[in-house]
Order: C-alpha cells, then sequence, then structure tokens
C-alpha cells in the first residue's frame, strides 16, 4: 500500500471544548435523522526510520493535559447485526401493517411509518474486511506496524457543538495515547493530538485516567430523563405495581451465602511508567473518501472519512 506524505506541518494551540457531554448530547437528540461519517482510523509506528531523523533531537514533552470530556470508543460491537459498509442508505425496516384492536373498527389497517434506523454511534463496526486486509497487509510489511486501529459512525458536526475522542492502545512496548476531534464545518477536519511513548522500568506512583463518557449510554440516560418529565397515566404503573412492597427481612431467609460466588481479591499488578517520545499536534483539512495521511518521522496517522447524508 503506498502512503502520500503530507509536507503540511501547523502548530496550534489547544483549549478546552465549550461543549460539555450532556450539551453534546442534547444537539444530538434535537437533530432529526442527523449526517453521519463514516471513520477510518489507523496509528503506524515508522520501523525504518532515516539516519536523519535518527540524529535528530526531539523536545521534551511536558505532561499530557487531555480535555475536560471524551467520548469513549466501543472496542466491541453493541451487537453482530449491522449496516454493512457502503449500504447504509439503502437499509432501512419494512413497512409493518398494524390491525387496529379498536372495537368500533377492528378491519382498520393503520401503517407505521418508520424512519432509517441509526447505526451505533461511536463503537467498532464489524466485518470490515477492506480495512482488515489494510491492517494485515501493513503488519506485514518491513517498514510499518499498525498500533491502533478503528472503524466507526459519529455525527458530522461543527467544531463548536463537538467533543473530542479518546485514543489509545498499547503494543508490546509502545504506547499511542491522545485525543481526536473531527468535526464538519465548510470541509472535514481532523484536530489530532496523538502521542507515541516507550515504557520504563519505573513504577507510575499515580495513574490519571482522562474523564471518559459512553455515548450511547449518555443517550439513554437523556431519554429516560425526558420520559420521566412527561405527566403518566398509566392505571397499572399507578396503582398496582406502586404498592408491591418486598420484605428484605424474609428475603434474607431465601439467600444462602454458601451460594454467593465470592472471588478471592487479586493484587492488582504494578502499571509503569511510559516515556512520552513524540508528538503529532496537528489540525488539517481533510478530503474526503480517501486516505488522509498525516507525517511523522516515527508514527504517522491514517485517516479516511465519508460523508453519509441524510
Amino acid at each position: 500500500m503506498s502512503l502520500k506524505l503530507s509536507l503540511l506541518l501547523s502548530m496550534i494551540a489547544h483549549g478546552l471544548y465549550a461543549k460539555s457531554s450532556e450539551e453534546y448530547i442534547q444537539y444530538f437528540l434535537n437533530q432529526d435523522q442527523p449526517d453521519l461519517l463514516k471513520i477510518d482510523f489507523l496509528v503506524v509506528q515508522h520501523l525504518m526510520i532515516e539516519e536523519v531523523d535518527l540524529n535528530e533531537k526531539w523536545r521534551n514533552l511536558e505532561q499530557f493535559n487531555f480535555s475536560e470530556e471524551l467520548i469513549e470508543l466501543k472496542e466491541q460491537p453493541t451487537t453482530l447485526v449491522t449496516l454493512v459498509e457502503n449500504d447504509i442508505n439503502n437499509f432501512a425496516l419494512p413497512d409493518i401493517q398494524i390491525k387496529s384492536l379498536n372495537n368500533s373498527d377492528i378491519n382498520d389497517v393503520e401503517k407505521s411509518e418508520l424512519k432509517t434506523p441509526l447505526p451505533f454511534l461511536f463503537e467498532r463496526i464489524p466485518f470490515q474486511k477492506r480495512m482488515i486486509d489494510i491492517e494485515a497487509n501493513l503488519n506485514r510489511s518491513r517498514d510499518y506496524r499498525v498500533v491502533y486501529y478503528n472503524s466507526w459512525y459519529q455525527p458530522a458536526v461543527s467544531k463548536e457543538n463537538s467533543l473530542p475522542i479518546f485514543i489509545e492502545a498499547v503494543k508490546k512496548d509502545k504506547k499511542i495515547y491522545g485525543e481526536i476531534n473531527i468535526y464538519r464545518e465548510r470541509f472535514i477536519h481532523l484536530d489530532s493530538r496523538i502521542r507515541f511513548s516507550q515504557v520504563t522500568e519505573e513504577i507510575e506512583p499515580d495513574t490519571k485516567t482522562p474523564n471518559l463518557f459512553d455515548f450511547q449510554k449518555l443517550v439513554k440516560e437523556q431519554k429516560q430523563k425526558q420520559e420521566e418529565l412527561k405527566p403518566t397515566d398509566n392505571y397499572w404503573m399507578d396503582t398496582i405495581f406502586n404498592t408491591v412492597k418486598v420484605n428484605f427481612q424474609n428475603l434474607g431467609n431465601f439467600i444462602s451465602l454458601d451460594n454467593l460466588d465470592i472471588s478471592p481479591v487479586m493484587l492488582a499488578e504494578p502499571i509503569y511508567k511510559y516515556q512520552d517520545l513524540y508528538e503529532i499536534d496537528k489540525d488539517m483539512k481533510l478530503e474526503p473518501e480517501i486516505f488522509n495521511y498525516v507525517d511523522h518521522p516515527y508514527f504517522s496517522i491514517l485517516i479516511r472519512v465519508q460523508e453519509i447524508s441524510n
């Protein structure tokens, strides 16, 4: 696979993103059918380094400061049923005919108008044969190794309405980590801060984890809050179910400690410190439908973005 080197180098100062996770989810829920972006994202380690780069002295990196909130990409899909690549616009549930149970006119037929369902967002898309082949070809080469790969769908929003995505992967004694923000203004942009690190023999005294949130979980919680604010008029919920009480004292008679599955306490393995060596810090415009290459002598980013309009 040929990689087209990008010669643009622009360093920008990164500030905190204005949107909170709740505001981000609320903005998403207010959209009827938002446009989506399909992302294929790889971080590749370079094994063959030019002599001039080997002799170059790289600046010491300060401690990495994450944004206040980041989206966590799910490595495992929610279900094995997913939209087929390049076929999302043709995917729709069939019309379902429902017979009315109204006694006055039981023969009436109602058709439910169904919208095209959205795929699960911010989680790995399974069965990506083309991407799996690309990853395998890079790993078979003598020049490159894929340290991180994921493909996912996300809403197409402006930078003002976006939130960054957390990226992290460990491969042998190397680690890449950081955050990216993919947004759409007039063009699609990638704002990336990714670091390449090497493990040391030092023990990490205090591990600070970034503030991550699960997109699907937060959407579900926001929808539940909206439902709770609606007035209820349900006889069964307001009468029978609300009068059911459990006598916890009597319940204890049915529980035996012998039947509880209590696992022994396992001591946590020591976490070794990683030393940050190199960084890609770049905000760039992306060409859609093709792989864009963010270059660095020691590692690089490959990203492809496909727009899916509703």
